[in-house]
């Protein structure tokens, strides 16, 4: 905001420059430039200037990238499901490998919570004395089962995903 500022008042300042130029070569000749032929000119062009100067910094401006108000994802109806549970499955195993599975309850609780509040900080605390008392072979599946619940935030993509891939299956409990 401070280089708009700045704009503004240098064009105002050159804007009075320039009528001052004017007058006191009005005085000295008997010639008058017609004000219109370099005002109106002069004063387009700061405005552009200023404009460009404007969106010059908005798109520098680092807070531009970080307020995501507007760009927060929404999400969709309880009944119009955003993704395709086998296409999601495929991704999983290409990543993880034949033996990936999902811990159901995990997924949907941080589904639940990413549903409830927009963008909620993760219990970071809670998440890792969970991960170091889950077995060593479902360290990583525990993991995959928050991020996807907390990043998606879709149970009922948890539940489908928890149907077709369970943990519970591979006889992995958590504590």
């Amino acid at each position: 905001m401070e280089l708009t500022k700045v704009c503004y008042i240098w064009t105002l300042l050159s804007f009075l420059l320039f009528q001052c130029l004017m007058e006191g070569s009005s005085q000295q000749t008997s010639f008058e430039l017609p004000v219109q032929l370099v005002g109106f000119p002069f004063i387009i062009m700061a405005v552009r200037l200023t404009n460009f100067v404007k969106k010059l910094s908005y798109a520098l401006s680092p807070a531009t990238y970080r307020s995501r108000n507007r760009r927060e994802l929404t999400y969709l109806s309880e009944s119009a499901e955003p993704f395709d549970v086998l296409e999601v499955e495929k991704y999983v195993v290409a990543e993880f490998g034949e033996k990936a599975c999902i811990f159901e309850r995990v997924c949907a609780h941080y589904a639940t919570r990413a549903r409830a509040q927009p963008r909620p900080q993760l219990d970071w605390p809670d998440v890792f004395s969970q991960y170091k008392r889950s077995p060593d072979q479902a360290k990583e599946y525990y993991l995959l089962s928050v991020f996807l619940g907390d990043i998606v935030g879709s149970p009922q993509l948890c539940h489908q995903l928890g149907k077709r891939r369970s943990c519970e299956d591979q006889q992995f409990v958590l504590a």
